[in-house]
C-alpha cells in the first residue's frame, strides 16, 4: 500500500525535523499529499475567541515556513490549524480529510521518567499516552516516529508580524527612560 494522503501532527512550539525525512520519502511521488496539522490547545478558557484566531494564524504561518524549507517541492501540501484536544483534533482531522497514514513524532520518557520508574519499579511505556490513543482509535495507519530534536519555530523565525499589529505596538509617545532598563515596567518604576 503506497500512501496518497500523509497527515503530519506537528507541534510548532517543539517540531522533530528528523520526521521530514521519512515524509519527503513518501512525498516524491506527485499525487501524495502532505497534510501538515498543529493543534491549538489552550489548558485555559480564552477569555475571547481571538486569542484562538491568532495562535491558529502563528501556527499557519508557520506550518507554511516548515513546508517551504523542509518538505519535498513535488508534494502538494496543507496547512490546517484545529483548535481542542490534539488527539480528538489530530483523529477528527483524520477522518475528515480521509488520510492513509499519520506519521505521528512522538518523544520517549524523558531520563527523570524513566529514573522514576525504576525507584518505583514499573514499566515506562515508550510512547506517549496521546501515540497510544491514536494507535488504537486511528482508522488508518499510524506510523510512530521517535524523535529526538526540537526546534521551536518561534525562537527560530521569529513572531509572524501583521502590519495591522505591527502598527498597533509602536507607542504613541516616547517611553520615559525610567521604564528603558530591562526588568522594569511602567508599574514598577525605577527608585533614584
Amino acid at each position: 500500500m503506497k500512501p496518497e494522503r500523509i497527515l503530519l501532527p506537528v507541534d510548532v512550539a517543539r517540531c522533530p525535523l528528523e520526521v521530514f525525512d521519512l515524509v519527503n520519502g513518501f512525498a516524491k511521488r506527485p499525487e501524495v499529499a502532505v497534510i501538515l496539522l498543529h493543534v491549538v490547545n489552550l489548558d485555559i478558557v480564552a477569555p475571547e475567541n481571538r486569542v484562538y484566531e491568532e495562535r491558529g494564524q502563528e501556527a499557519r504561518w508557520y506550518l507554511g515556513r516548515l513546508a517551504e524549507r523542509h518538505i519535498h517541492p513535488g508534494a502538494s501540501t496543507i496547512a490546517h490549524v484545529r483548535i481542542g484536544r490534539p488527539a480528538e483534533e489530530i483523529l477528527a482531522e483524520a477522518k475528515a480529510e480521509r488520510v492513509d497514514l499519520i506519521i505521528l513524532p512522538t518523544y520517549g520518557p524523558s531520563f527523570w521518567n524513566r529514573l522514576k520508574g525504576l525507584w518505583r519499579n514499573v514499566c515506562i511505556p515508550p510512547v506517549s499516552t496521546l501515540a497510544e490513543k491514536l494507535i488504537r482509535e486511528a482508522t488508518c495507519g499510524v506510523f510512530v516516529v521517535l524523535a529526538k530534536t526540537r526546534l521551536n519555530c518561534e525562537r527560530a523565525w521569529g513572531r509572524p508580524v501583521n502590519n495591522r499589529k505591527a502598527q498597533s505596538r509602536v507607542p504613541s509617545r516616547p517611553i520615559s527612560p525610567a521604564f528603558e532598563s530591562p526588568g522594569l515596567s511602567p508599574l514598577r518604576p525605577r527608585l533614584s
